[in-house]
């Protein structure tokens, strides 16, 4: 089985990045904040969920928020995210756990952002950040739920479950 984590969106928030989303021909999978990205688990669905409900344990319910627009070179466009230190502290205790299970976890620096378009060509590039004019969102919102993505055999990521954190319990 394959899954990610990450983090939903409010619903206001969501459907402004799904109209560019869908403008820019991204990806059809929820708009989120990937905190892990795509893993393969070979253990049952409910040892995983033990496994994030214990390494959550001690991560409170905090904000998450962020300001404008950024890109990875000319090939992603996103709404940026901050860094802060408690969803830092929570991405790499949830790699950490993942890890100790014997799970490859992406080890790039993370840098949380919501995608708005990816894998794109420089002309395709210049045009939807053209087209993204001033949109520069401001947000800030209440965390307190992991959601866990499954790839489906529909071929496509759903939310699967969603995994409270420390005082959410």
């Amino acid at each position: 089985m394959k899954f990610f984590l990450g983090i939903r969106i409010p619903k206001e928030l969501e459907e402004t990045c799904e109209r560019y989303r869908r403008a820019f021909k991204a990806p059809k999978t929820i708009t989120h904040i990937t905190v892990v990205p795509p893993f393969a688990w070979d253990k049952s669905a409910q040892d995983l969920l033990k496994l994030l409900e214990m390494s959550l344990t001690e991560v409170q319910p905090f904000e998450v928020s962020g300001a404008g627009i950024g890109s990875f070179g000319n090939r992603v466009l996103f709404v940026n995210v901050t860094l802060s230190p408690k969803l830092d502290t929570m991405q790499k205790t949830l790699t950490l756990g993942l890890k100790n299970e014997g799970i490859s976890v992406d080890s790039r620096p993370y840098h949380p952002h919501i995608t708005l378009a990816t894998r794109l060509d420089s002309k395709h590039f210049t045009k939807f950040k053209e087209a993204l004019g001033d949109f520069s969102p401001e947000y800030s919102f209440p965390f307190s739920h992991l959601s866990v993505f499954q790839f489906t055999d529909a071929g496509r990521w759903d939310e699967w479950q969603k995994v409270p954190l420390g005082d959410s319990l």
